[in-house]
């Protein structure tokens, strides 16, 4: 082995039933270097990262961390042996404070007795300072967005004295100003020496942090080259075997009369105040803003998952309460939310059960049982509208990828043809191509009269999607902009309006 060599795996490989996730993937990464893992949601880089990290355990090939053969059996001798891992889906005691969850299962203790609170938090603050993240560490987990809670969970690898980091679609729920904070961090941590392991699909990130991109496709290893020698198209034609020539599709939607109004819509719980907006039938809008600002709150009160105070929601002229999720979806609403482990997937239930479970009133037959036909049917056409890697439909959601249960998510909502599709990060953690395929639907949406309102924190993303972007600041209605006329300047300008 090289002598910078940190981490060096070799021909990794694992089968699930029915699927070989991994065949003979191989990974070097280099001490003080950041090495991007990139791939299409299902190519692997997750399940490579597990193997890794004692999550799963290989089936055959070798993984040796400073020359020495490793084989973890678990994520807690990982982390004491200096490997790290920072989850997509965060996996945290929500009902416990900051310092409990970094120092769970491992409290240093006054005379090997009492848990000695006064050094847990110094221990935090110390750490906190040096990464200069803001966060009070007796602060609940609960009561945190979670950008806040992911820079918790950096701490927490950060205290371990990781030899090697694995990101995992680090900045998918992070503004801009808190991406660049992420990378001041990520920088610091290679300087000292570490091996940063970073996944993302987002490719303009890639090329500015990273020293070194390996790229996977179908379960195989495809390329590792320098990332100064590419460019956005190189990785997209490595990443899906061909090339995509346009991000976004064209736009063909033609929004008609106005269909929905919110009038001085105001949370009871949150800081939404007196938000009114309107939009046209086959409409697509794009809710901009920091995180904060009452973008996803907005979403939350139409659809009825949160408290309203006051306001009035207006469909085709007439008056919806949306006093919870299950009146507004018998309105004709759906919601995507943002976090699909904790609100949108169960975990438990298989592809199919996930798919039709918003649906479930068109599959009965006589009013007495469901009709397995039809729900296959339905599933059928889910996993092939949106391309669902998957082995069958009785697979349990939860070892699907991140991208692919998004996938389940959308085509669930889809399913129950909704007039009002609210969207929460669409696109969070999905591959270059599927996107393309996420966008389209929306579109589709459109054409056919409905009216789409999406959440996102990529500004390219609402600018090539949307007609109208509305920017929300300090949880009020900033401004307004037309996407096909604006500048991701005049946008960010509104956003920092009220804050």
């Amino acid at each position: 082995m090289e002598k910078d060599v940190l981490l060096q795996m070799t021909d990794i490989c694992k089968t699930f039933p029915g699927v070989k996730a991994l065949d003979t993937v191989s990974l070097t990464v280099k001490r003080g270097t950041v090495h991007a893992l990139m791939g299409e949601n299902g190519a692997g880089k997750s399940t490579l990262m597990k193997c890794l990290f004692g999550i799963y355990g290989k089936d055959s090939g070798t993984i040796e961390l400073e020359g020495k053969e490793i084989n973890f059996k678990n994520s807690k001798e990982a982390l004491e042996n200096g490997v790290a891992m920072v989850h997509q889906e965060l996996n945290q005691a929500l009902k416990r404070n900051v310092m409990d969850n970094i120092w769970l299962g491992r409290y240093p203790k006054r005379a090997g007795l009492m848990v000695d609170e006064r050094k847990i938090y110094n221990d935090t603050k110390k750490i906190f300072e040096e990464l200069g993240i803001d966060v009070d560490p007796r602060k609940i987990m609960s009561t945190m967005p979670v950008s806040q809670r992911q820079m918790v969970e950096i701490a927490k690898a950060v205290s371990f004295n990781s030899k090697i980091i694995v990101f995992d679609e680090p900045t998918s729920s992070l503004t801009e100003e808190e991406v660049e904070h992420l990378f001041q961090i990520i920088n610091m941590l290679r300087d000292k020496g570490c091996g940063i392991i970073y996944i993302s699909h987002k490719m303009a990130e890639i090329l500015k942090i990273s020293d070194e991109v390996t790229i996977m496709r179908d379960g195989t290893y495809v390329a590792t080259k320098p990332a100064k020698d590419l460019t956005i198209d190189e990785i997209i034609k490595l990443m899906v075997g061909r090339e995509l020539n346009n991000q976004f599709p064209p736009k063909t939607n033609e929004p008609g009369e106005i269909a929905l109004e919110v009038n001085n819509l105001t949370g009871q719980y949150s800081l939404l105040n007196d938000v009114s907006f309107s939009v046209r039938k086959g409409e697509i809008i794009g809710l901009a803003g920091l995180d904060g600002s009452g973008r996803t709150e907005c979403l939350e009160n139409i659809f009825g998952i949160a408290t309203r105070k006051s306001g009035t929601i207006k469909l085709d002229g007439k008056e919806v309460l949306n006093r919870n999720s299950r009146e507004a979806i018998k309105n004709g609403f759906a919601m995507l939310t943002e976090e699909r482990r904790s609100t949108g997937i169960f975990g438990i239930l298989s592809i199919r059960e996930n798919t039709v479970i918003s649906s479930l009133k068109k599959h009965k037959k006589h009013h007495l049982y469901l009709s397995e036909k039809s729900m296959m049917k339905d599933t059928k056409w889910s996993i092939d509208a949106m391309r669902t890697k998957t082995p069958r439909q009785e697979t349990k959601i939860k070892t699907l990828s991140g991208g692919n249960q998004q996938k389940v998510i959308l085509g669930r909502w889809l399913l129950t043809d909704p007039e009002v599709l609210l969207l929460d990060e669409p696109t969070r953690g999905i591959d270059v191509g599927a996107k393309y395929e996420i966008y389209q639907l929306i579109l589709d949406l459109a054409n056919r009269g409905k009216i789409v309102i999406m959440v996102s924190s990529e500004m390219p993303e609402l600018l090539g999607v949307c007609d109208r972007i509305l920017v929300m600041s300090g949880g009020r209605l900033a401004g307004e902009v037309d996407a096909t006329d604006t500048t991701q300047e005049e946008i960010m300008a509104l956003a920092a309006k009220y804050v």
